[in-house]
């Protein structure tokens, strides 16, 4: 592993993701950035019989020190099993709910199916209410066990760490009449009754494990587009997006050993060649790249022969990368000799302003430095006879702004490049969802020309690589056509290889 490949916790960049995290981006989606970096879930939604623990490990080279291993076992239960696809899914759920209810203040979380079903995008049927519920169990039972692996980021140190994910899960059983009437059914008897006539129904509640939750509290998350995520179809799509949203931080080109990226941070098995590896990743690939996420690369691109057995893969950050990334006003932020001289300007010593640079996110030293400015012109008497000293705490101890704090030149700005912001998102969600369309009655269109043996023996290997997704229709219709899809270009690869070596022979 290349420095390109250190993860943010090693770079000196987590830090100032996680305390800008902390302000105005608290309104959007999360991930824990240790649940981003291994797998916790396989792939598919069926482990074998008998099979009740997976093992990830990887050896991180640091710059100024010895490299060391780090290792993941998963331990699930006889009862439960390990983790799934759609359990993976699941947790990433409970993760918002968490945010929505109390912004990570309260372990506790208060819930309904319902709502976590609503907000996965499932259908509100009585399967993905006994998936819910699967999942729950499953997540209680299962124990994660990190060696030199789970990054502890108040002690800035990886650790070993053993615990479950979920202490405890209470559910109601009545949730699911909620549910059915909030779906427009009624039943008869006292599902049918009147609002009066029931008892108003409790909510269900988890209850986070104290190690995960400290993480949670201690800043370790990330910004999750979450619509993004659950548009993704495949599982190895959706674990490579979480891992290379995490690694793209603040970067454009990131480079890997194809081996352990694809079995130690997507899951493949270990068993499978370089060959078959690349074919495997090959659907998640293109979908990243077909969404924009990615930027599309040719095999040459894509992977670097090393020596026998052992190849890098490549990925570029495509058109979507954060708005971070692409905002000019985020990119000035991360130049702290900027930020450095605004404030020994105002009179704070060259020492405590490299410190302060240093210490704290550059978006709060900003927005201070502007309340600074406009309680000096308005001659405040908040900031006495030391304002370099008020400038100094207002920074460390984050003061709020007052309540007639108000500028132009503060909300002129700010809404402008909101606005436009906006306008380039809406634009790159209408453009991508007509390519989304056009593909999708492409690959339709394709699919009822089809004789219906071919289309026979796609359904039962989609079904036969999904055994547990046989009712799930909405679920399953997407794979046939990804199928499909990867069919036609092979055999496209095919014709050009054939054309390349017809050409060849004749010269």
């Amino acid at each position: 592993m290349d420095e390109w490949d250190l993860p943010l916790e090693e770079t000196g960049e987590f830090d100032q993701q996680n305390d800008e995290g902390t302000s105005a981006a608290d309104a959007g989606w999360k991930d824990e950035l240790n649940l981003a970096e291994f797998p916790i879930a396989a792939l598919t939604d069926r482990i074998p019989d008998g099979q009740t623990t997976m093992v990830f490990e990887d050896q991180l080279e640091r710059r100024d020190n010895a490299p060391i291993i780090r290792r993941l076992t998963i331990l699930g239960t006889h009862k439960h099993g390990l983790p799934t696809s759609l359990d993976d899914e699941v947790l990433v759920g409970l993760i918002q709910l968490t945010k929505r209810r109390s912004n990570f203040t309260d372990a506790r979380v208060q819930f309904s199916r319902y709502e976590l079903i609503e907000l996965l995008g499932w259908p509100q049927s009585g399967q993905s209410y006994r998936r819910i519920e699967e999942a729950l169990h499953r997540w209680v039972g299962v124990v994660l066990m990190y060696e030199n692996a789970w990054w502890d980021n108040v002690a800035k140190s990886w650790v070993d760490e053993q615990f479950h994910v979920l202490d405890n899960v209470t559910l109601y059983d009545r949730e699911r009449w909620r549910g059915s009437a909030r779906s427009g059914k009624s039943g008869k008897g006292e599902r049918g009754g009147s609002k009066a006539d029931k008892p108003p129904l409790p909510l269900s509640s988890f209850r986070w494990n104290e190690v995960i939750f400290q993480s949670f509290q201690s800043g370790n998350l990330k910004q999750l587009d979450l619509e993004f995520y659950l548009k993704l179809r495949l599982p190895t799509t959706k674990r490579m997006y979480r891992f290379l949203d995490k690694r793209f931080y603040r970067r454009s080109r990131l480079d890997f050993d194809l081996r352990s990226l694809a079995c130690e941070h997507i899951g493949l098995s270990r068993s499978y060649a370089p060959t078959e590896l690349k074919r495997r990743l090959k659907p998640a690939l293109e979908e990243l790249e077909q969404l924009g996420f990615l930027e599309p690369l040719g095999p040459e691109e894509r992977y670097s022969y090393v020596k026998r057995g052992c190849w890098k893969i490549i990925f570029i950050r495509g058109r979507s990368a954060t708005a971070e990334a692409q905002d000019p006003a985020a990119r000035q932020e991360q130049q702290p000799s900027e930020l450095v001289e605004a404030l020994k300007a105002r009179g704070v010593t060259a020492r405590t302003a490299q410190e302060l640079v240093e210490t704290h996110p550059p978006g709060r030293i900003r927005t201070k430095l502007e309340v600074f400015d406009w309680l000096l012109r308005n001659e405040d008497r908040r900031i006495g006879k030391n304002p370099a000293g008020y400038l100094v705490a207002s920074i460390r101890s984050d003061y709020q702004a007052p309540v007639d704090y108000q500028t132009q030149a503060l909300a002129k700005p700010a809404a402008e490049k909101a606005k436009r912001l906006a306008a380039a998102q809406q634009a790159q969600r209408q453009a991508q969802d007509q390519r989304d369309q056009a593909r999708e009655a492409r690959l339709r269109a394709a699919w009822e020309k089809l004789p219906e043996a071919e289309r026979e023996a796609i359904r039962a290997a989609v079904k036969a690589e999904n055994p547990s997704l046989g009712r799930w229709k909405n679920v399953l219709e997407p794979l046939y056509l990804a199928a499909l899809e990867a069919r036609m270009n092979s055999a496209a690869a095919g014709t050009a290889t054939g054309q390349r070596l017809l050409f060849s022979s004749e010269s």
